[in-house]
């Protein structure tokens, strides 16, 4: 049997735009990683610390420590345990950063190039179209912001790869096994691919309508039972990571979406238009041909188009604002572009006049709607470079130099409080407790407060109660200005900066050792440790909800005292007491005091819960040396009114310094 000349060449054809595509891809991706060398001077990083968290659950999976992050301690921090089960496929060969981050890089690579071969043939499957199909590919290599995605290290490129597979593979077959495969596996890369297996389940069972002309439950009844086996695979694929969350939290989910899960203002329009102005701006002609597109796959392909409306419907229900450049909805990037393709040729083909020629010749016409969607969004490409570069600048000039800082300069055995966990987890080596409870579920009370400095006071009493408190705080200031910038409990002992504000959006770092003003002790231990200090116990209660248990006295030292106060809770009031003391002479004349919120606001008393034990220090600027006695007590600012103790108003400690 002869082979047709004319289909030859088409497949020629097609075989020549495919290859142009992969070289235009491959050529973008190395301009991108040679813009951000030239930036970094040569270091080879991410422009994401999210990367490096990946890499140290990755790196203690691979040493046989299982899903954690402190070696022996699971968590569900990993949002991604695919993804991190890739990275780990590295380990064995070396765990140094050197080999980690370009392996990583590496990989996220080659799923963006899967993902420009998987738009090209797509398209080609919707349309017939070779040109178009390289035009919608091309689209996706000129998108900067997919190609940083691309050269990130994260999972974003994997997700739309298997997402995108997954959704053509319904299109082609139905709901089969191999679909299941598919949405299972980006179930363990996004938690939202769950989203995408309740939308498919959702489009097979009701199919074409046809039940709603006649057919009825019978129809329903079949789609339900061949869903059996995608289903159980489905499940098989997904439940393990679902199960191990459970066990460890008791929430399905991973950390990550319970502690950055927020719509303060309810649902988020913020986000919704934030994303499309971003989708406007990575190529405005495809955004135009998306409406067309939709019109005109949603019969053949009903879940792509609910993936790509539904996908940012459901974030704007859980977060309040695009996360780094919308890396949550970059996934249906793809998706943009062969909508927009199949949008051209659905215009195309309607193009022609009553007669059936069409008013500019065809090819012509493909080709100039070709050449405008490949080409919509590659005015920004140089932009895009330079963000890459900042953004990889910026990780490592504050959080790679914090971690190697760290290694060096902190006791091998220190606990770290830290802002941002990735590389300075990875390269400390130190244990770990995240400020933000993104591997840290026990710290989530405080990040679920809205207001930053209720945030703080919670979070400071909560690490001060861990097993083990943290040493030092990595912090930023804008996030912890109340702990870090209160000279009672925290002492700078570096800080790192970084000219630019692109991704981290603060100039700079710091790390503080800190003494924790909540104490785990019966208390008398703690208040009588000091060898030149007066102790005195004083075992008073204040309105039967918070008692003066003792009182370490400072020696006075050029007209200054220092008095520490160690108070407990005996029930929660809903109350920030003002602490007032009273220094008087033996005339009973006040001649200097000190009145303030316990540890200047930090541990205000409405955070106190039962049991606490706070020590709460004061310096006192005396008159001269010679004084008679404290009175100590507490009292609503707002009101005016004292708690009373004993039946008075203060408790009275006569020292008799004369």
């Amino acid at each position: 049997m002869k082979s047709n000349p004319l289909e030859n060449r088409q497949s020629k054809i097609a075989i020549l735009y495919l290859v142009l595509l992969l070289a235009v891809g491959l050529a973008v991706l190395a301009v991108f990683l040679w813009r951000s060398l030239a930036f970094t001077g040569g270091q080879v990083g991410v422009p994401l610390d999210d990367t490096w968290i990946h890499l140290v659950f990755a790196r203690n999976i691979a040493q046989g420590q299982g899903f954690s992050f402190n070696p022996g301690e699971p968590t569900p921090g990993s949002t991604a345990p695919l993804w991190t089960l890739l990275l780990a496929l590295g380990i064995p060969f070396s765990a140094s950063a050197d080999f980690m981050i370009p392996f990583a890089i590496a990989l996220s690579a080659l799923f963006f190039i899967g993902c420009l071969w998987l738009a090209y043939a797509w398209t080609v499957d919707l349309t017939g179209r070779p040109l178009l199909g390289f035009a919608a590919g091309a689209a996706v290599a000129l998108t900067g912001r997919f190609v940083w995605a691309g050269l990130s290290g994260m999972e974003i490129t994997l997700f739309a790869l298997l997402t995108m597979s997954g959704i053509w593979q319904m299109q082609k077959k139905g709901l089969t096994v191999l679909a299941a495969i598919l949405f299972g596996l980006a179930s363990q890369v996004r938690p939202e691919g769950h989203l995408l297996w309740v939308l498919g389940v959702g489009c097979w069972v009701i199919g074409d309508g046809r039940w709603v002309l006649g057919d009825g439950w019978r129809v329903i009844g079949d789609r339900l039972k061949a869903l059996f086996w995608p289903a159980v695979v489905y499940v098989l694929i997904a439940l393990p990571y679902v199960l191990f969350c459970l066990s460890v939290t008791q929430n399905p989910l991973p950390n990550t979406f319970y502690a950055k899960a927020s719509t303060d203002g309810g649902y988020s329009v913020r986000f919704l238009v934030e994303t499309l102005r971003l989708q406007w701006f990575d190529n405005p002609i495809s955004l135009l041909l998306v409406p067309v597109g939709l019109w005109a796959t949603w019969r053949r392909t009903p879940l792509m188009t609910l993936w790509f409306i539904g996908l940012p419907l459901a974030m704007a229900a859980t977060v309040d604002g695009v996360w780094h450049h919308g890396r949550y909805i970059l996934p249906t990037l793809p998706l943009q572009m062969i909508l927009a393709a199949a949008g051209a040729d659905f215009l195309i083909r309607r193009m022609v006049d009553v007669e059936g020629r069409a008013p500019l010749p065809r090819r012509l016409l493909i080709g100039l709607l070709a050449l405008v969607l490949a080409l919509g969004g590659s005015w920004r490409l140089p932009s895009w470079a330079d963000m890459l570069a900042a953004n990889t600048n910026e990780i490592l000039e504050i959080d790679v130099a914090l971690g190697q800082w760290l290694a060096v300069n902190t006791p091998a055995d220190a606990v770290l409080a830290v802002d941002d966990i990735g590389a300075i987890g990875y390269l400390s080596n130190r244990r770990i407790v995240d400020s933000n409870g993104l591997v840290s579920p026990q710290l989530w009370p405080a990040v679920r407060q809205p207001e930053k400095l209720r945030r703080n006071q919670t979070l400071a009493r909560l690490l001060a109660l861990e097993p083990q408190p943290p040493d030092y705080t990595v912090a930023f200031v804008l996030w912890r200005w109340e702990i870090i910038t209160n000279p009672i409990i925290a002492e700078e002992v570096h800080r790192v900066e970084t000219g630019t504000h692109t991704i981290i959006l603060q100039p700079d770092a710091f790390v503080h050792r800190v003494t924790w003003p909540y104490v785990m002790d019966d208390g008398w231990q703690v208040m009588g440790d000091g060898n030149d200090d007066e102790v005195i116990r004083v075992e008073s209660e204040y309105g039967e909800v918070i008692r003066l248990e003792g009182v370490r006295m400072g020696r006075p030292d050029a007209l200054t005292v220092e008095v520490d106060l160690f108070w407990r809770s005996l029930e929660t009031v809903n109350v920030d007491y003002d602490v007032f003391v009273h220094v008087i002479d033996e005339a009973g004349e006040i001649i200097a005091q000190a009145d303030g919120q316990p540890v200047a606001g930090l541990a205000a008393t409405s955070i106190w819960r039962p049991g606490d034990l706070v020590r709460d220090p004061r310096v006192i600027q005396l008159p001269d040396t010679n004084f008679y006695a404290l009175r100590i007590g507490l009292y609503n600012r707002k009101t005016g009114e004292r708690l009373q103790v004993g039946g008075g108003e203060f408790v009275e400690i006569i020292i008799n310094n004369q």
